[in-house]
C-alpha cells in the first residue's frame, strides 16, 4: 500500500525551495533499526548543483556533472540529490531527524539559488573538485608540522581537510605574514567557493 507524502513546509520565503516531503520510508539494509527516505523537494535543482555541491568538502562529495547528481557522504549517512528535487538519505533515525538533517541543506540550496541568480557562482567546480588531492593542499601550506591544527603533520592535515575532518581556519600559520604567497597559492588552487567551503574565515 503506498503512504501518504508527509509534506514540510521549511522556509516560509525561501528562495527556491520552501517545502519537502517524505514519500516513502523503507527499512535500511545497511543499518538494522535504521530507515531509508525518499524525499521531494517542491523545486528543481538542475541550474543550482554545480553551485550547491561546491559548499562540501571534495572529500565528501560525488558529483556526476553531466547527470547532475550529488551524492554527499555527512552526518554519517549517504545522501543523494536528484535534479528533480528528489533526494534518497540512508541510515536515519526517524522522519523527524531526516526533516532537521534536510533543513541544513535546503538552506545551502537557497542560498546557492541566491548566488546563480545574481551570477555570482564563479567557475563550475565539478572539475575542479575531482583533480584536488592532499598533495595539492599540501604543496599550499607552511608545511611546518607545527601540529597547531591538532595533526602531527601538514599532510595528515590536507588530508583530513579534503575528507571534512578538519577545517582550513585550524591551520594557525597561514595567518601569518611570512605564510602570504602560500595562502595565495591556495587561493589560486581553490578560489573563494572552496576555501570558503572548507572553512577558510581569513585574517
Amino acid at each position: 500500500m503506498e503512504m501518504e507524502e508527509l509534506k514540510y513546509d521549511i522556509f516560509k520565503d525561501g528562495s527556491l525551495v520552501k517545502s519537502v516531503s517524505i514519500t516513502k520510508i523503507q527499512p535500511c539494509m545497511a543499518e538494522e533499526g535504521r530507515i531509508k527516505l525518499a524525499m521531494q523537494l517542491d523545486s528543481t535543482l538542475d541550474q543550482v548543483m554545480p553551485t550547491f555541491a561546491s559548499k562540501f568538502p571534495p572529500g565528501k562529495v560525488n558529483y556526476i556533472k553531466h547527470k547532475k547528481i550529488l551524492t554527499i557522504n555527512i552526518h554519517e549517512r549517504v545522501i543523494t540529490f536528484f535534479p528533480s528535487g528528489k533526494i534518497m538519505m540512508m541510515n536515519t533515525r526517524d522522519p523527524e531527524e531526516g526533516i532537521e538533517i534536510i533543513t541544513d541543506f535546503i538552506e545551502k540550496i537557497n542560498q546557492s539559488y541566491l548566488e546563480h541568480v545574481s551570477g555570482d557562482t564563479g567557475d563550475d567546480l565539478s572539475d575542479k573538485l575531482s583533480k584536488i588531492g592532499p598533495l595539492n593542499i599540501y604543496n599550499c601550506l607552511p608545511q611546518t608540522n607545527c601540529e597547531e591544527c591538532g595533526t602531527a603533520t601538514c599532510m595528515a592535515f590536507s588530508m583530513k581537510l579534503l575528507s571534512g575532518d578538519s577545517t582550513l581556519d585550524q591551520c594557525k600559520p597561514l595567518l601569518r605574514a611570512e605564510n602570504q604567497e602560500k595562502l595565495n597559492s591556495l587561493n589560486e588552487l581553490l578560489g573563494d567557493q572552496l576555501m570558503r567551503s572548507l572553512g577558510w574565515i581569513g585574517s
